[in-house]
C-alpha cells in the first residue's frame, strides 16, 4: 500500500505589515499572490540554507496562510517571529482550511517535489532541491535573508548538486536526511525524500553531487540498494 500523506501545518500571518514582512524573508515574490492564485517559496537562513517550504495562499483581507510540512511548523513560526518584531503581523499556527485538498507523499515525490522536514531543515541551499525548476525562486524582486547565496548559485553555477528522482530496491525505508554513499563507500549525496511503494520498491528524491549523480548502487545507513534512475517531470536549469 503507498504511503499517505503526512499531516500539514498551517501558518496564519495577519496584520497590514504581512505581506511585506514576508517579502524580505522568503523566495518567491509576494506580490504575485491572490486570492485565486498561489504561489510556493522557502525561508531561508542567512547561509542560504532552506528553513521550510510553503504554499501560500490570501484571503481578500489579505490574511496569509503558509502551508507546509508538519514536523518543521513550530521551527517556522520561531524563525518568522525573530525577524517579525518590527512589523505589524501576527503568527500563529492554525487548523487546514476548509478548502484544502490533500496530496499523498507519493504523489508529491512524483511532482519532483520534496518536503523539508524537522530531519532536512537548514541542510540544503534552494537549487539543491529544485527550487529553482519549480518556481519557488523569483530572481528579479528584492533582497531576503539568504538572497546574496542563492543569486550567487544561480548566476555563478555554483549548483554541485541537484535533486534525483529514483527507484530504489532495498531491505528498509531510508530515513530522509540520510546519507547516501557509492558502491566504493564514498559519500555522494543526501536523502531529500522517501517513499514506499510497495512491498518490493520505494521511490526517493536524492540530492546527489553532480559527479555522481547516476548511481547503479548506493548504501544508505549500511543498507545496500539497486537504482534506477526516474525522470522528473521538469528540466533541470542548466549551469551557466
Amino acid at each position: 500500500m503507498t504511503k499517505q500523506n503526512d499531516a500539514r501545518g498551517f501558518i496564519q500571518l495577519t496584520g497590514p505589515d504581512s505581506r511585506k514582512f514576508l517579502q524580505g524573508q522568503v523566495t518567491c515574490d509576494m506580490d504575485s499572490l491572490t486570492t485565486d492564485h498561489p504561489i510556493n517559496g522557502a525561508q531561508c537562513t542567512p547561509k542560504g540554507r532552506v528553513i521550510f517550504l510553503f504554499k501560500a495562499s490570501c484571503d481578500s483581507d489579505d490574511n496569509l496562510v503558509l502551508e507546509t510540512h508538519s514536523s518543521i511548523t513550530e521551527t517556522a513560526i520561531a524563525s518568522l517571529k525573530k525577524y517579525a518584531v518590527f512589523f505589524k503581523t501576527q503568527i500563529s499556527e492554525i487548523s487546514a482550511p476548509d478548502d484544502f485538498q490533500p496530496i499523498t507523499d507519493l504523489q508529491r515525490l512524483r511532482n519532483g517535489s520534496a518536503d523539508i522536514t524537522a530531519a532536512t531543515t537548514d541542510m540544503f541551499i534552494p537549487q539543491m532541491i529544485n527550487l529553482d525548476a519549480l518556481g519557488y525562486i523569483s530572481f528579479k524582486k528584492g533582497c531576503y535573508t539568504g538572497q546574496e547565496i542563492v543569486a550567487r548559485a544561480h548566476y555563478r553555477g555554483a549548483v554541485k548538486r541537484r535533486m534525483h528522482h529514483l527507484q530504489l530496491q532495498g531491505p528498509s525505508l531510508p530515513a530522509a536526511g540520510s546519507e547516501i554513499a557509492n558502491s566504493e563507500g564514498k559519500a555522494i549525496g543526501n536523502i531529500a525524500s522517501a517513499v514506499e511503494v510497495d512491498d518490493s520498491s520505494m521511490e526517493v528524491l536524492a540530492v546527489l553531487a553532480d559527479k555522481a549523480s547516476d548511481p547503479k548502487d548506493i548504501n544508505v545507513e549500511g543498507h545496500n540498494y539497486s537504482v534506477v534512475h526516474l525522470n522528473l517531470p521538469y528540466e533541470i536549469p542548466a549551469t551557466p
